[in-house]
């Protein structure tokens, strides 16, 4: 082999080394952001929900209202994929041979894939938070029918999950920054 076929080699390799690096990180940066948008929907949908408990007329429409959670609700969150390409991306890190755990830099190396697993975990936490609470707002629409809650604890109760709403979104947020500015 010559000294030039030797460099024409090296060159290739390094190229393509820097494009594969470049699609690695695009991917992440792809999930990452999709993930958000999705969570963030979901949030912001739930947020909305329990605000359209204010303008229920009496006990009986916000009875109503809040029993009918699943039906308006709760199948938006898994008519889309919130965590199918996290969990891809997550497998990723974790195959020895995988580009991609090579494409971000040595300073982060350990820290892509902890925060990866921290959305992951998150985003799980988040969806398993949301159906107990459709669980507490079917919970609120029997007590206020039986008596046993009146309209102002329910509304008190609605605007807490809203506060715990507002909390993940910024949660979720934090993390996707912070998982983007080590890319």
């Amino acid at each position: 082999m010559s000294f030039q076929a030797f460099i024409d080699a090296a060159k290739s390799i390094i190229s393509l080394g820097a494009k594969t690096n470049a699609t690695a990180r695009q991917e992440i940066r792809e999930v990452v952001g999709k993930l958000g948008d999705e969570l963030d929907r979901a949030l912001s949908l739930t947020d909305s929900y329990l605000v359209g408990a204010k303008f229920s007329i009496d006990d009986d429409e916000l009875s109503r209202y809040l029993a009918d959670v699943d039906g308006k609700l709760m199948g938006s969150y898994y008519e889309h994929h919130i965590c199918a390409g996290l969990y891809h991306l997550a497998d990723k890190f974790d195959q020895i041979f995988d580009p991609t755990r090579f494409s971000v830099s040595l300073s982060s190396y350990t820290e892509i894939p902890r925060l990866i697993n921290e959305l992951k975990s998150g985003e799980q936490v988040v969806l398993d938070d949301l159906n107990d609470m459709a669980t507490k707002l079917r919970d609120y629409s029997s007590q206020l029918l039986s008596g046993s809650m009146t309209r102002e604890q329910v509304l008190k109760a609605v605007e807490y999950h809203r506060e715990e709403i507002a909390r993940y979104r910024k949660q979720i947020k934090q993390k996707r920054r912070t998982l983007l500015s080590k890319l």
